[in-house]
């Protein structure tokens, strides 16, 4: 008999599952990252403000989590939404992070004060299964997110549908097509190939025709499920047929593939990148942000030569020579802070030519203990041993070290937490 264990669970000690398929990230990344793009919602995926009102002000506990421990970690394989909001809602910083603006006039206080909630305890197996029996046989998720854990989680050849999601994120860019009927009727291999487009396992898609073509063809395609030309009653299974009814100037444009011809990499050029699959190696991605979001840090020294240093960065963010200055100033933001942190607390312990190693010491240890906090990957990596920020602040200071773009980003980020966590507004 599959072994099921019903159990109470503290939700600071619950993790949200990254490769939910209803919107698959990096498979390290932590809560706030998976919080984070949740809130975000670029996607239309999660709908947490519409997933809150159904909850109202209270959790409904008839709904168990269904959580599978891995490597000692409670991690939650269905339930992911209401557990991101739970940890919203408990979670003050991260609350704060995002303006707290999610939720508006609501304030659910029995959410914000539920400590433990009852789990479905099981083995991975037994989760994936239950998930396949919500989710799949009652419709919930799209064509997309079923090929994607078919193929993910049970081991499943990718469809030509998912193959087409990762090259040029058609769903993303068109989600209406995020239907079966779709997949298996209107973009099957015969269709594509009909209107020019090609699939082969070492080229991918290719067509005959250019990058600017290849955006307007796909976009008349997607017109065609979005003005409901083809729907599961009308042209179903055709593609070629209703596209030029519906676009007759393109019958001496659109040809079937010819592979005597020359080809090209299908793409559109506003969305030519492809989507991450979780099983590929995560790293955090580094956008070009200095300390990778805005600060809203108290009025003193600290905030002033923060600002300072942004402005010289954004001023300049282009000129790899100014990198240097950059670099040595991100030490001395966190000497500053050092230093102020000790004289607001009168503390006498020390000699103040220890304040920095000591205040950085001190920060890392505090980061320890905030349990109910998932900061990013980097600064996990810092907490742990796995990154060794003060090595690098110190060559930066003498000199002794090529200025890198991508390193000093990275370091600013990590500086960015520990300044929050002192001297936050």
């Amino acid at each position: 008999m599959p072994k099921q264990e019903i159990k109470e669970i503290e939700i600071k000690n619950l993790y949200l599952w990254s490769e939910n398929p209803r919107d698959p990230i990096n498979t390290e990344c932590t809560d706030y990252e998976i919080i984070k793009q949740a809130i975000e919602d670029k996607n239309s995926k999660w709908n947490l403000q519409k997933m809150l009102r159904e909850m109202g002000n209270y959790y409904d506990f008839s709904e168990l989590p269904t959580v599978v421990k891995i490597n000692g970690k409670c991690v939650v394989y269905d339930g992911n939404r209401r557990l991101a909001i739970l940890k919203y809602l408990q979670n003050q910083k991260l609350y704060s992070s995002f303006g707290g603006g999610l939720f508006f006039k609501l304030e659910p206080k029995e959410l914000r004060e539920l400590k433990k909630i009852p789990c479905n305890i099981c083995d991975k197996e037994i989760a994936l299964t239950n998930i396949e029996r919500k989710h799949i046989n009652n419709g919930s998720w799209g064509a997309i997110e079923r090929d994607y854990f078919f193929h993910i989680h049970r081991g499943g050849k990718k469809s030509l549908f998912l193959e087409l999601e990762e090259q040029v994120g058609i769903v993303r860019k068109y989600p209406k097509l995020n239907k079966r009927f779709v997949k298996e009727e209107m973009l099957t291999k015969q269709n594509l190939e009909e209107v020019g487009i090609h699939f082969d396992e070492k080229n991918g898609f290719t067509t005959n025709y250019v990058e600017q073509e290849n955006e307007m063809l796909i976009k008349k395609i997607a017109s065609l499920v979005d003005d409901g030309i083809v729907t599961t009653r009308i042209n179903r299974g055709e593609l070629k047929k209703p596209l030029l009814e519906k676009y007759p100037d393109l019958k001496d444009k659109i040809k079937a593939f010819d592979k005597t011809k020359e080809s090209y990499i299908l793409e559109i050029e506003s969305n030519n990148i492809k989507h991450e699959s979780a099983r590929k190696t995560p790293k955090t991605k580094i956008n070009d942000i200095l300390f990778g979001k805005d600060l809203f840090l108290k009025k003193g020294s600290v905030n002033n030569l923060y600002l300072a240093i942004l402005k010289v960065y954004e001023k300049n963010k282009n000129d790899d020579s100014v990198l240097p200055i950059i670099g040595m100033s991100l030490r001395l933001l966190l000497d500053v802070a050092a230093r102020i942190y000790y004289e607001e607390i009168n503390f006498k312990g020390i000699n103040k030519d220890q304040f920095y190693k000591n205040f950085l010491k001190e920060a890392k240890e505090k980061i320890k203990t905030q349990e109910t906090i998932n900061y990013i990957s980097l600064t996990d990596d810092w907490i742990s041993d796995k990154y060794n920020i003060e090595g690098m602040l110190a060559k930066y200071a003498h000199g002794n070290i090529a200025f890198n773009k991508s390193d000093i980003l990275k370091n600013s980020i990590i500086i960015a937490d520990i300044l929050e966590l002192y001297f936050k507004k």
